[in-house]
């Protein structure tokens, strides 16, 4: 999926043990959050899954991931054949094809030629799930379960969460690919209310909804959305790639996410935060589109006020341009160590009566304005920023950019791909840190 530069890694499970806090101690420390290796899990009772139930020897062996999931006790580990796998239905008055509630490991890409073995790899052993527009593909209620290595797509006809549903639970969704699902309502791809989610190193791609094409989180869901490439959603009237909102009673984590080409409608094409706190840290923002915050919108009320920390992340426009951070009412932003090129208006402050704005050592550049009334700014930095390749998807900084070596120590060791900062004698701006030697591109397909 996404074979970056890597300096450790960490395990998709141990993942989900980590708080928001602990992910932003983490970032600042300089331990690494970029894609982890796959969680072998010792010792585990294995169950099996292959189309028709042949499973070339391997026992127990079902023909459903649901009758799988159904013997399961919590621990096992369900290792599943490459196949498609289509089987709807009904539980608990919800419509489905995997429907969980126990704390087991789902994990695509096996063969039975080998006898299931380890490693699994999705490209040579595609395993999808698809709900062919009859329903969900997968629906996670009150459990832990991991769902990593699996093709998730054909989900629709609810009003939210067509490829993945998570309620009052704490999944960890890893290297998934989650591709063209529709919700009515909102969460296209993933919907999460309540609980939390660890959402790592997935490539969500063309999933549609009314609300959140990609991702909604809702009701103090407490969730960490790291390293995943976030692409080509729409949503019509808001959320194009990310949807974060209500209540204020938890901080979502985002960071080293690609998103690149979503529409959000109205407002928020890459990323809206409404009436909840985020932080935001080492995310490519491009070619995203919406009516207001094309990168991103930041909105609250008098009862949810947001606050919002960008930090290290990179905004690039595209054809529509648009805002690169675009705030509304009750909403205190801070911006530290950003790139924001090519929009119409770099930051916008709409309410500034109620809204507090302040941006600190930005590299602007190619936007028409940087940024209007009520937005405050320092040590602002003009120039280039050299990315690599934009028209190929690639926003690392490249020699002779304007953003070496020109950002403040904000506490973020390392970057978009898990590299140190400083490499340098200080930090670079955005979501890149430059290395000298080699550039991969950041949006790649295959696992």
């Amino acid at each position: 999926m996404m074979e970056r530069r890597y300096l450790s890694v960490l395990f998709c499970v141990s993942l989900a043990l980590v708080s928001l806090a602990l992910c932003l101690l983490l970032l600042s420390s300089g331990a690494d959050l970029s894609e982890p290796e796959m969680a072998l899990a010792q010792g585990s009772p294995t169950r099996y899954v292959a189309p028709g139930g042949d499973c070339g020897g391997a026992f127990p062996c079902y023909a459903a991931v649901q009758s799988a999931v159904d013997a399961a006790d919590p621990g096992d580990v369900i290792k599943v054949a490459a196949g498609n796998y289509t089987d709807i239905h009904v539980r608990n008055s919800l419509t489905q094809v995997v429907y969980i509630s126990k704390t087991v490991t789902i994990r695509g890409g096996y063969t039975t030629t080998n006898g299931f073995a380890d490693p699994p790899d999705l490209d040579a052993n595609p395993t999808t799930l698809d709900a062919q527009g009859d329903g969900r593909v997968l629906v996670i209620i009150g459990a832990g379960p991991t769902v990593e290595r699996l093709i998730i797509t054909g989900g629709g006809g609810y009003y939210s969460g067509g490829g993945i549903y998570v309620k009052s639970a704490s999944p960890v969704i890893c290297r998934n690919r989650i591709m063209g699902n529709s919700a009515d309502g909102d969460g296209g791809a993933i919907f999460v209310n309540w609980g939390s989610a660890q959402i790592l190193h997935n490539q969500i791609v063309d999933n549609r909804a009314t609300w959140a094409g990609g991702l909604r989180i809702i009701s103090d869901a407490d969730a960490t959305i790291v390293g995943n490439e976030i692409l080509g959603n729409v949503a019509q009237n808001s959320g194009g790639g990310i949807e974060l909102d209500c209540c204020g009673g938890s901080t979502p984590f985002v960071a080293q996410n690609i998103i690149v080409g979503n529409n959000g409608g109205a407002h928020g094409g890459g990323i809206l935060v409404f009436g909840t706190n985020a932080l935001l840290v080492n995310n490519v923002l491009a070619t995203n589109q919406a009516k207001n915050g094309a990168g991103i919108w930041l909105d609250g009320r008098a009862s949810f006020p947001v606050s919002t920390t960008l930090m290290h992340n990179t905004l690039a426009g595209g054809l529509a341009e648009g805002e690169g951070v675009s705030v509304g009412t009750y909403v205190t932003a801070k911006l530290v160590n950003n790139i924001i090129v090519s929009h119409t208006t770099g930051i916008t402050n709409t309410a500034p009566a109620s809204s507090t704005v302040a941006a600190d050592y930005t590299l602007f550049d190619g936007n028409d304005t940087p940024y209007g009334s009520g937005v405050s700014s320092a040590h602002e930095v003009g120039g280039n920023p050299v990315f690599v390749d934009p028209a190929e998807g690639n926003y690392h900084i490249g020699l002779g950019s304007a953003a070496i070596d020109r950002a403040t120590d904000a506490g973020v060791m390392t970057d978009l791909d898990g590299d140190p900062r400083p490499i340098g004698s200080l930090p670079d701006l955005g979501a890149d840190e430059v290395r000298w030697w080699v550039f991969l591109p950041l949006v790649l397909r295959g696992s």
